[in-house]
């Protein structure tokens, strides 16, 4: 059992069945639709360690003017820019091309980068990183969102999904000059528990689990780790959306992150559990199907009008 099996069970991902194949991620286009009022533009980003990053940023076509900016975080196992699958990036579920477009629409630039190795990004391995090691990816993709003329770096915010709602906070809690961070479906119980939880659903096999603790370098950090050391740092603004029908993830986790923020005097906290939502926050009904491979629109307009007023 590889890598990616692991961390499709361990926090994301459920498997959705795909509408298209492609295997090939330079037929994927990451431009924005015909008429947006925003540019995509293609960035690529040398690491210290020399490996690229490739990935877009969504901009006003507004020239002369600083933007706040809100930086997406990918779950757990490869990702590419959407939080699509590299083996098949055009994919029903690409909810960060859906949060870019909405972000973007309102004057607020994003940017989305393919995990290392992932898409078009070029050298590195995920597969050989823990989620420390990733978070210090994205603190290099907020330097570079620093050291740009037409971004507003006081205004500048992390998005993450799962393992990235994780290394967000991870993040945030060092760098005070963050000024928002989103936390989808995110752990706020340790590793442990987590999987004790995954395995009470049925997503998990205890004794398989046991062999893929010795061999997989990640998923040995996660089962140690414990969200709530960085999270009660939080001093920034902070949204926290979980669907209520989470298996990955126990629902009330999000309610954890919030009263363990609050005991530490971050009282600007915001919790949304949402009814008949999955851990990829997409909606089922009453049977546990999906309805809609798309994040929906109640959803997004949460997190559009929270970053209108926080951002």
């Amino acid at each position: 059992m590889n890598r990616f099996i692991i961390y499709s069970i361990f926090f994301i991902v459920a498997c959705l069945i795909s509408q298209y194949s492609c295997s090939d991620p330079k037929s994927v286009s990451y431009d924005p639709p015909e008429g947006a009022n925003y540019t995509g533009e293609a960035i690529e980003i040398t690491l210290d360690c020399g490996d690229i990053l490739a990935g877009t940023l969504t901009i006003s076509k507004d020239k002369g003017k600083k933007f706040p900016c809100v930086l997406l975080i990918t779950g757990s196992s490869p990702h590419d820019r959407d939080n699509s699958k590299p083996y098949n990036p055009i994919t029903a579920y690409r909810p960060f091309r859906q949060i870019a477009d909405l972000l973007s629409t309102n004057g607020i630039a994003v940017l989305r980068m393919d995990d290392r190795g992932i898409g078009l990004s070029k050298g590195g391995d995920i597969n050989k990183m823990t989620t420390a090691e990733r978070s210090e990816d994205i603190e290099q993709l907020i330097k570079y969102l620093k050291s740009r003329s037409d971004i507003d770096n006081s205004r500048i915010g992390l998005l993450g999904l799962s393992e990235g709602a994780s290394i967000a906070h991870m993040i945030a809690s060092k760098d005070i000059s963050l000024k928002t961070i989103i936390l989808l479906s995110a752990p706020g119980s340790k590793g442990k528990e987590i999987l004790n939880y995954q395995i009470s659903n049925g997503l998990l096999d205890q004794k398989s689990f046991k062999k893929l603790l010795n061999k997989d370098i990640n998923l040995k950090y996660l089962y140690n780790f414990d969200p709530m050391e960085s999270a009660r740092l939080i001093t920034q603004p902070t949204l926290i959306i979980h669907g209520e029908s989470d298996k990955n993830v126990p629902p009330g986790d999000a309610l954890k992150l919030k009263r363990e923020m609050n005991n530490n005097g971050n009282l600007n906290v915001t919790t949304h559990i949402l009814s008949h939502h999955n851990h990829l926050l997409l909606q089922e009904n009453t049977e546990g199907k999906i309805k809609s491979t798309k994040i929906p629109d109640k959803t997004l307009k949460i997190i559009l009008d929270w970053i209108l007023e926080e951002l």
